[in-house]
């Protein structure tokens, strides 16, 4: 049990005179290294490649999405852009001896891992801004159906599961497809790193500073709610195994709720620290990340190479520090079981309707109307590939499409199924089933692009409701809690701020501390 010790007396301050005394050193010595790595990598191409490699061998890479559920993606802005949505996960998977040591729990050694921490990174299009918004770990929701990496394993659907369970259903590719599930919005990648990443990543960043307001020593049940981490009042750097602990406390903070807190602290502490000690142009310090990071992290496929991480890097260190930001989605005790929580309505929705049409977190931007986006009711339908004959007439009697009410009002499926066959579309039917969606979806075959185009014109429907899956000939429409009345699909402005629940913080909020529960079950001293 060790007390993790803070910086030397003078802080950043002292560091900021120290550093300027060594300015014109560190950059000479800079120059030569650089002139030096770079003549390495053109006399000896040979073992410049061996080194890309190795780096990329380094990955562990998987499916980017394990479910049948896709989401919606934004419209181009008037550059060409479009938003960047990473889903970051981090697991408690004890699968190495590594991990049984940093997290305890050496009976679990051989279970599929849980969702810990899972965070959605949104980057505008224009990248002029970002959100990273969490969801905690005992949060229900609806697990959408899914399959393992091989293919031989499916695992049926769930209803009000806890959120972390997603991952050991398949992989990261479940809990993929579960976020798009919640959202509608489309991820791009995944990024997941387990206990012993943690650590190393700490380390090679050079420690992580965060800040608690009072004496913590995180006593309660070490290895299973508590951690053993110990901290005075102040500001800490945290490197290796501190830094997991830091991470994991939840009791010290009073809930799960609490912890997310803590988890964003961490993180935007290190984006400060890999901006301000300018890791990316330290030779020495870049080659401790690469191979921290490549054996750290588990990817989807298109990202399991060091190039496009390095480009993605270089898109994310665009956005300003002062316009990243933080939040953990609005929840309450879940009315089946007041030890669990439940995500807040409307207030959630408004978040994810904040993502759909690119919207700014903050208020730091231009107004709504003067910024380059497009609402998700007029973005482009979601698929794969175009319609390819959007102009050719459809045979609107000819079209085969079932109608399922999860809306929760009473005989909806009946009501639209009606309303089609006036409108001409006479093979309608309204069958059994649905259960509750908070979102209206049209599916359809990849053939049938067109009669579902014409479906969505005909009632109304934005281009989030859409969504190609499988083969055949017959369109689903199943009607959510977004479409609770009418014939025609209630079309509604985005929203331009998040709801009044959502504690956001941006991440240059360098002066924040956490509040310890002195109630909690821990000790401080």
């Amino acid at each position: 049990m060790t007390d993790v010790q803070t910086r030397p007396t003078g802080g950043r301050a002292a560091d900021r005179r120290a550093a300027r005394k060594v300015r014109s050193g560190r950059r000479r010595w800079l120059r030569i290294t650089a002139l030096a790595l770079g003549f390495v990598l053109v006399a000896g191409c040979g073992a410049g490649y061996w080194y890309y490699q190795h780096l990329n061998g380094n990955f562990q890479a998987g499916e980017l999405n394990l479910s049948d559920v896709t989401g919606a993606k934004t419209a181009p802005n008037a550059a060409g852009q479009t938003p960047l949505n990473i889903l970051l996960i981090g697991t408690d998977n004890r699968g190495s001896a590594a991990n049984v040591d940093l997290g305890g729990g050496a009976d679990d050694a051989n279970r599929p891992g849980l969702a810990d921490v899972q965070m959605l990174l949104h980057v505008s299009a224009d990248r002029s801004n970002a959100s990273l918004i969490s969801i905690p770990r005992d949060t229900l929701v609806d697990i959408p159906a899914c399959h393992s990496e091989d293919g031989k394993t499916n695992y049926p659907a769930l209803r009000k599961t806890m959120i972390n369970e997603a991952l050991a259903r398949g992989g990261p590719g479940c809990l993929v497809g579960t976020w798009q599930a919640l959202t509608q919005v489309h991820i791009d990648h995944y990024m997941m790193v387990d206990f012993a990443g943690v650590a190393s990543m700490a380390t090679a960043v050079g420690g992580v500073p965060v800040c608690v307001n009072m004496n913590l020593w995180d006593r309660y049940q070490k290895g299973i709610g508590g951690t053993d981490l110990k901290l005075s009042k102040g500001t800490h750097y945290l490197e290796g195994a501190d830094a997991l602990k830091w991470l994991r406390v939840r009791d010290a903070w009073g809930d799960d709720i609490g912890r997310t807190k803590a988890q964003h602290m961490y993180l935007s502490a290190m984006v400060r620290e890999l901006k301000a000690k300018g890791s990316l142009t330290d030779p020495g310090r870049l080659m401790s990340l690469a191979e921290a990071a490549t054996k750290s992290l588990s990817v989807d496929k298109p990202l399991a190479d060091i190039r496009k991480l390095y480009e993605l890097g270089t898109e994310l260190r665009e956005v300003p520090t002062e316009r990243i930001t933080t939040l953990t989605v609005p929840v309450d005790s879940a009315k089946s079981d007041p030890d669990r929580l439940e995500l807040r309505q409307p207030d959630t929705d408004q978040i994810w309707k904040l993502l759909l049409a690119d919207r700014p977190f903050d208020d730091k931007g231009p107004a709504p109307s003067a910024a380059p986006q497009s609402p998700a009711p007029q973005s482009p339908a979601p698929t794969p590939t175009p319609d390819p004959t959007p102009s050719v007439p459809v045979a609107k009697g000819e079209i085969e499409l079932t109608v399922q009410n999860a809306s929760g009002t009473e005989g909806r499926a009946k009501e639209i199924s009606t309303a089609l066959g006036h409108l001409g579309f006479t093979g309608a039917t309204a069958i059994a089933g649905g259960g509750t969606r908070p979102a209206t979806q049209l599916s359809y075959p990849a053939t049938r692009s067109a009669q579902a185009h014409a479906v969505a014109a005909a009632l109304g429907l934005p281009a989030t409701a859409l969504k190609e899956t499988g083969t055949g000939r017959t369109l689903t429409l199943v009607l959510g809690a977004d479409w609770p009345t009418g014939a025609t699909f209630p079309v509604t402005a985005a929203p331009t701020q998040l709801p009044k629940s959502a504690e956001a913080v941006t991440a240059d909020d360098d002066k924040s501390c956490m509040t310890v529960n002195p109630q909690g079950r821990i000790y401080t001293y």
